[in-house]
């Protein structure tokens, strides 16, 4: 607890000296405008901005001949849908999670997977090289029985 002894000594002590106040400047009131009417100008017209296309760009063409370690899973999908098989088979999951799976090329997909991709390649030109099987074509008009 702190004395009365205490907080009397702990008084600030007086400033020697007066100071002198300072002489406050009046206030300038500046007149006020007129609200100024804005005249009604015309549109200006923008030039339209040049239409700048993407390059062209080769689309990739994929042949049985072109199926190599560089090729794209999705590419390879969409050109022969039959290899699609040996891929799962081979530990390709194409579920939402795994989407990215597609743009991964032949060499890190059997990277990942442990294969060597020189046999994978080859299983998949085999495969691509397969002609699709023919669907049975349904018969509108049955046959005449003489």
């Amino acid at each position: 607890m702190a004395t009365k002894k205490g907080i009397a000594r702990r008084r600030p002590k007086k400033k020697s000296g007066t100071k002198t106040k300072t002489a406050k400047k009046p206030k300038v009131h500046l007149a006020k405008r007129k609200a100024e009417t804005k005249i009604a100008q015309a549109p200006v017209s923008i030039p339209p901005l040049p239409r700048v296309e993407a390059p062209p760009q080769a689309s990739v063409r994929i042949t049985v001949e072109t199926i190599r370690g560089e090729t794209a899973i999705g590419d390879l999908l969409v050109a022969f849908p039959r290899t699609r098989e040996i891929l799962v088979r081979n530990g390709l999951r194409l579920e939402a999670e795994d989407a990215g799976d597609i743009y991964m090329t032949l060499e890190a997909f059997s990277a990942l997977n442990g294969l060597k991709s020189q046999t994978l390649v080859q299983e998949l030109i085999i495969v691509a090289k397969e002609p699709p099987p023919q669907q049975a074509v349904p018969q509108l008009v049955a046959p005449a029985t003489a």
